[in-house]
């Protein structure tokens, strides 16, 4: 959901609060400023229109007869637009997960690379496990592509805070990150027969 939605609607409603308050004078046959009066209306019409096209870009065979209606679609908008962000969330995760899965270390030892390539299994089984939390977790970072040359190139204290999510969140991953230099990865080639 759109950035806008919450000041589009509080301004919706603030023009429409002081609108009321204008009304309400009248009712009461106070005097009022017309000009400010007509202003206000202008703001609420202003307001509608922005909420309008908001809703519309969303669902755009939308439509509501009353206040009710239109936040029951404003809820349904809400509610598909979290669907939609928690999806990217676990696309990123299962990203990564396929990312390392494609590749290998080397390491002219090979009791080394089997200590970080099964670091990297256990990477890979978090991040499948987290993708399918209820609310999986935000994975810091640039796309899989290039996470591992961005997670290898973590240093303190500049990157406090991305390492500390990593040791938090994904202790794996950071174990295996921490042990992984960025000449010991190998990204498999995929052929076409």
């Amino acid at each position: 959901m759109s950035s806008m939605w919450p000041s589009t609607i509080t301004s919706l409603n603030e023009s429409l609060a002081a609108l009321h308050g204008s009304i309400g004078k009248l009712k009461a046959a106070k005097s009022v400023d017309v000009n400010e009066v007509v202003e206000q209306l202008k703001q609420a019409a202003e307001c509608s229109r922005n909420l309008r096209a908001l809703v519309l870009t969303e669902l755009p065979e939308a439509s509501w007869q009353n206040r009710e209606e239109l936040d029951a679609i404003v809820e349904e908008i809400s509610r598909r637009a979290e669907a939609r962000a928690l999806e990217q969330m676990r696309n990123r995760l299962l990203g990564l997960a396929n990312e390392l899965e494609r590749g290998s270390v080397v390491h002219r030892r090979s009791v080394r690379a089997a200590q970080v390539n099964q670091l990297r299994e256990g990477a890979i089984k978090e991040l499948r496990n987290q993708s399918k939390a209820a609310k999986p977790p935000a994975l810091p970072g640039p796309d899989a592509m290039n996470w591992l040359d961005w997670g290898c190139n973590l240093q303190e204290p500049q990157d406090s805070e991305a390492l500390q999510n990593l040791k938090t969140v994904f202790p794996a991953l950071d174990e295996f990150i921490a042990n992984l230099e960025p000449e010991m990865w190998m990204r498999k080639t995929e052929t076409t027969a």
